[in-house]
């Protein structure tokens, strides 16, 4: 940063290239983060990425003779495990986040 910048708003310029860092990271993190769950038979198993999309599917080979409300009900089971695996992670990201926001935020408010 230039040497003529006045010192605050060289701060607040470090800070937004601090939480731009952060929200790169967790967009990273979103993007190659995967939750795989299986239902309770191991038959089926589901695999979503940061965002709840569906990126992988298994299912046993012989399962689908037992019908397609046997084969509905164990892929939303397996499904609804992955979802809240994902959702767990993402609550404890958006923690972390919030907790490193307003230290990030409250060091500006110090500092003047």
């Amino acid at each position: 940063m230039s040497d003529d910048m006045h010192p605050e708003v060289a701060a607040v310029l470090r800070q937004a290239q601090q939480l731009q860092s952060l929200m790169d990271e967790q967009l990273h993190k979103m993007n190659t983060q995967t939750f795989t769950a299986s239902d309770e038979t191991d038959t089926v198993q589901v695999t979503l990425n940061g965002h709840f999309h569906l990126t992988d599917a298994y299912i046993e080979d012989g399962l689908l003779r037992l019908g397609a409300q046997v084969v509905e009900q164990r892929l939303n089971e397996a499904l609804l495990k992955a979802m809240a695996a994902a959702s767990e992670a993402i609550d404890s990201d958006r923690e972390r986040l919030d907790a490193a926001v307003a230290e990030i935020t409250g060091k500006l408010r110090t500092d003047e």
